[in-house]
């Protein structure tokens, strides 16, 4: 145990990271933990109580921009790569397991943190601080860049509760379909909502299910959990649903790293097998079936200073709805959720990961 902590301080205090201060360590197991175990250790050992900190963004930036991870987690990345070049982390039954671990929860945990259209992906703070108005900005972001008008038919892939395809039909007068795989966020539509038809389906039941092409195809938030390997078909698909020169547009998570990266905590915690894609590997995947579309947009927006605001907003109105008892939640829940918000936001303060929308036309 002498020698973890040995080695472990020794690392945080060349990151800057002060022992007492920065983090305040409650059970010296810990060390252990993070030294063998890496991003694992640290956010297991913070669920368990064993250390505390005020700022985990900020330990979590430190340890990222000083590089220390790597110290812990050459092993584990060199299985990874090993693990990734030869498996499919998103066929059918792997999607299923992200939908049961995240997101079939009753809507109503959601409500506690979310906007009122219960967007779950990264805000467009222009002009404001309030994750309300952000959220609508950036609805209506992608409402503009898509084109919609009054009667455009439009596909929205994982919707979730169906809060984008109703903005799109209230304040754009569109016809969406929404197609998600979660039970709960299906009977939530259908029970919240109407105008709105939903699929409940996996993404490549698409060609099966489609009956005419649509106007516009939304893809937000969803290519985490497709998998490198099916990023072509899941583009082919995307444009088989599209009329000629039909408009794309997919917003997701990305890493600025040449491959495919992934998060052992939150793939074990949160999201299972989810993997954040290069960009080039995007580009590379649409590029047979799109063009890269501009309209007064730029065909990539970087949206990554404003994901940082919306995970804090969220891990505030989470923590918020706790102190007034809106929601009940173990301690050991509570902390879960509250690493991954931060440990999330400091991964973005360090740009080890980033959010942006690509804007396509079928070709």
């Amino acid at each position: 145990m002498g020698l973890s902590k040995i080695i472990v301080s020794s690392l945080f205090e060349n990151a800057g990271i002060r022992l007492n201060e920065d983090l305040t360590v409650h059970d010296e197991t810990f060390y252990r933990d993070v030294l063998h175990e890496g991003s694992v250790g640290l956010g297991d050992s913070y669920i368990e109580g064993k250390w505390d900190s005020d700022n985990i963004d900020i330990l979590v930036f430190k340890i990222l921009s000083h590089g220390i991870y790597r110290k812990f987690t050459n092993i584990y990345n060199g299985a990874r790569t090993f693990k990734n070049r030869f498996s499919d982390f998103s066929d059918r039954e792997d999607s299923k397991k992200v939908i049961h671990k995240h997101y079939d929860i009753p809507a109503e945990f959601y409500s506690k943190f979310l906007d009122p259209y219960f967007q779950y992906t990264c805000a467009f703070f222009e002009n404001t601080d309030d994750l309300n108005t952000a959220q609508e900005k950036k609805m209506d972001l992608i409402c503009r860049k898509l084109g919609l008008e009054n009667g455009s038919r439009v596909l929205d892939i994982g919707g979730g509760w169906g809060g984008l395809a109703r903005f799109m039909r209230e304040q754009y007068g569109a016809i969406p379909t929404v197609i998600t795989l979660s039970e709960e966020q299906a009977m939530h539509i259908k029970d919240t909502t109407q105008g709105i038809e939903v699929w409940q389906n996996d993404y490549r039941d698409i060609p099966n299910l489609l009956k005419e092409p649509f106007d516009a195809v939304s893809a937000v938030g969803i290519l985490e959990h497709v998998g490198h390997k099916n990023y072509p078909d899941f583009m082919r698909i995307m444009s088989g649903s599209l009329k000629e020169e039909g408009k794309f547009l997919l917003q997701t998570l990305y890493t600025p790293y040449p491959v495919p990266a992934q998060n052992r905590w939150l793939n074990k915690h949160m999201f299972p097998n989810g993997e954040l894609p290069p960009q080039e590997f995007i580009r590379n995947s649409a590029k047979e079936y799109f063009n890269e579309y501009y309209n007064g947009h730029p065909h990539f927006h970087e949206l990554t200073p404003h994901y940082y605001p919306t995970l804090i907003a969220w891990d505030k109105n989470l923590r918020d709805s706790m102190s007034k008892g809106k929601i009940l939640m173990s301690e050991e829940k509570e902390r879960k959720w509250h690493f991954y918000f931060m440990s999330c936001a400091g991964a973005i303060k360090a740009e080890h990961m980033g959010a942006g929308q690509f804007l396509y036309a079928k070709q």
